[in-house]
């Protein structure tokens, strides 16, 4: 390399680095400040935090062991307990970088970190605490130490670090599964792969993964391997199967995972693009098989029954790289930029929680913005990246100003619903418990399994105790796991959010007295129905649950109690 060059590369990576810091202090910053509350499923990770165990009941450990890692010294805060998401993910636009750099250069490097570190789906998820962010960061370590097993640069130490990354990563969500699907495809395909897995280095490999994850194994063997049965349960194949019109949704939703411009560019690249490798496997195919067995199975299980957006995520680390690479050498393409911007006006039409009017002027900015800024690139393709980078910057600035700004404000741009989940907790449990003290209450009992967990944080130095109700005939969440018997049971205050299980609630007691509500006030939808949280309270005695049969669940159907009133009001009423 010459000195020139050498210069560049140094320029490249001081970038990327400095701007990755620059993103960590904003992420931090924010997590320090923010007023959200946590959501559920934050809140159910840390009470698993509350105690180290090798598994817990629908996920792997490593996110309980992270939290409860940092609470343990910085204490019980919402932004403690989130803290962890944004060094996360960090550590993960590393690996990246070095991974596109040894693939294609320290420039693809500098575009694929970013790219990775400003995706929508990990802008939120460096400020919220989840388990595709305690993922990431070792499936993109495990892509770069396999990558740099395949080329020998990296001998023994590239083997303990894939098996590591490997093993830690399927402690930390059973979606790594993918990487597994992955490196079987690039074994059967790449030859270079083949000599450097088939060896004494991927032999220590594969040790190494399944010490560090046998002993999850042993616990849930030793729990009726119930986690596992509950991730079988998430898929939901026992329902309709196919559904052909979930299909574009999932479409759709990929969009706001890994951003429009960046899953368009994917999504034609596949089709025109050709790798710039001889042999029997290019750099490029070689991602491809990180990325399309994720998406064509998330793709089959929204068909079949449902996805989740989120749960094609681990595709778009190696389609960080591949996008780069794709775009960084494209030749200039008018079209390609006319029909980024017109498909990414479409995409912010289809999103969801936000007002009408508000996506199109949300749209209608981002496809002028982009637009009028490949007139100035000359309709580069890699003024594309320098886009994608400019628009998830202002995609994140914007994120977290609408999350600062008063109540009033976000009403006023038709944000609350899309906020909801993360308002009303802290107000919501300590008027409940008050009104459990108020009635000497043994327990409270909820219908809900978000409503238990937002509850159980929130009143986490509560006296009374808090039951999750078991609608069926045994646990179907971690909140249901203790049952309501004894002393629990003697006065239950029920603080009940859903009319239709008000019924089956009665039928548990012999007495069964309405005491009251408790609202809690969200926002305001963009039809101007108000957006509430509202327990109906009872007062139960005498608690002889009822044997949960298809004659019992029968003889409430279409049964309510306080059913709220329909929004918009009819006319008249």
């Amino acid at each position: 390399m010459t000195a020139a060059g050498f210069d560049s590369s140094r320029r490249w990576q001081a970038t990327t680095f400095f701007a990755l810091a620059v993103l960590l202090v904003v992420r931090v910053t924010f997590t320090g400040i923010s007023p959200l509350n946590l959501y559920a499923d934050e809140a159910q990770y840390w009470r698993w935090g509350e105690t180290l165990e090798w598994g817990y009941y629908s996920k792997p450990p490593m996110i309980a062991w992270v939290i409860h890692a940092v609470t343990s010294v910085l204490g019980n805060a919402e932004w403690a307990v989130r803290l962890p998401a944004a060094f996360l993910h960090t550590a993960g636009a590393v690996f990246i970088y070095f991974l596109a750099r040894d693939m294609y250069g320290h420039r693809v490097g500098m575009f694929a970190s970013l790219g990775y570190a400003l995706m929508p789906a990990v802008i939120l998820s460096s400020v919220v605490i989840s388990t595709d962010g305690v993922l990431m960061p070792f499936w993109c370590a495990a892509l770069w130490a396999l990558w740099r097993l395949r080329n020998e640069n990296g001998g023994w130490i590239s083997a303990v670090g894939l098996g590591a990354a490997v093993g830690f990563g399927f402690l930390s969500k059973y979606a790594m599964l993918y990487f597994a699907i992955g490196t079987l495809l690039v074994l059967l395909l790449d030859q270079q792969s083949r000599r450097a897995l088939i060896s004494f280095k991927g032999l220590a490999a594969l040790s190494i993964a399944a010490a560090i994850f046998a002993p999850h194994l042993l616990w849930n063997a030793a729990n009726d391997f119930k986690t596992v049965s509950h991730t079988v349960d998430n898929a939901n194949l026992g329902g309709d199967l196919i559904n052909p019109e979930n299909a574009l949704t999932f479409l759709v939703d990929q969009l706001g995972v890994f951003g429009p411009i960046s899953f368009l560019a994917l999504f034609f690249g596949i089709f025109v693009m050709r790798s710039e490798d001889d042999g029997i496997m290019g750099r490029d195919r070689w991602l491809l098989c990180f990325i399309l067995p994720v998406l064509i199975i998330i793709l089959g299980q929204a068909v079949l029954s449902r996805a989740n957006a989120n749960w094609a995520a681990t595709a778009y680390p190696a389609a960080s790289v591949l996008v780069a690479a794709w775009l960084a050498r494209a030749k200039p393409n008018r079209n390609l930029w006319y029909i980024i911007a017109a498909v990414s006006f479409l995409a912010f039409l289809l999103a969801p929680d936000v007002s009408l009017l508000t996506r199109m002027l949300i749209g209608s900015v981002v496809a002028v913005s982009i637009l009028g800024f490949g007139h100035f690139m000359r309709h580069s393709p890699s003024g594309l990246l320098w886009t994608s980078l400019a628009l998830h910057g202002v995609l994140m600035v914007t994120f977290m100003t609408i999350a600062l700004l008063p109540a009033s404000t976000t009403t006023a741009l038709g944000f609350d619903n899309a906020l909801k989940r993360t308002r009303g907790w802290d107000a919501a449990a300590e008027q409940v418990f008050a009104r459990a003290d108020e009635f000497n209450a043994t327990s409270v009992l909820v219908d809900e399994r978000e409503a238990w967990h937002g509850l159980d944080y929130y009143a986490r130095d509560r006296t009374t105790p808090m039951i999750s109700w078991r609608r069926y005939a045994g646990p179907k969440s971690f909140s249901e796991a203790q049952p309501l018997e004894g002393d629990l049971a003697e006065r239950v205050l029920v603080a009940s959010l859903h009319s239709g299980m008000r019924p089956k609630l009665r039928s548990d007691f012999r007495s069964f007295e309405h005491v009251g509500a408790v609202t809690i006030p969200l926002g305001t939808r963009s039809n101007g129905c108000p957006i509430v949280r509202e327990f109906q309270l009872y007062i139960g005695t005498g608690y002889a649950r009822q044997e949960r049969t298809q004659e019992w669940e029968a003889k409430f159907d279409g049964q309510t109690e306080f059913k709220p009133a329909p929004c918009p009001p009819v006319p008249g009423q």
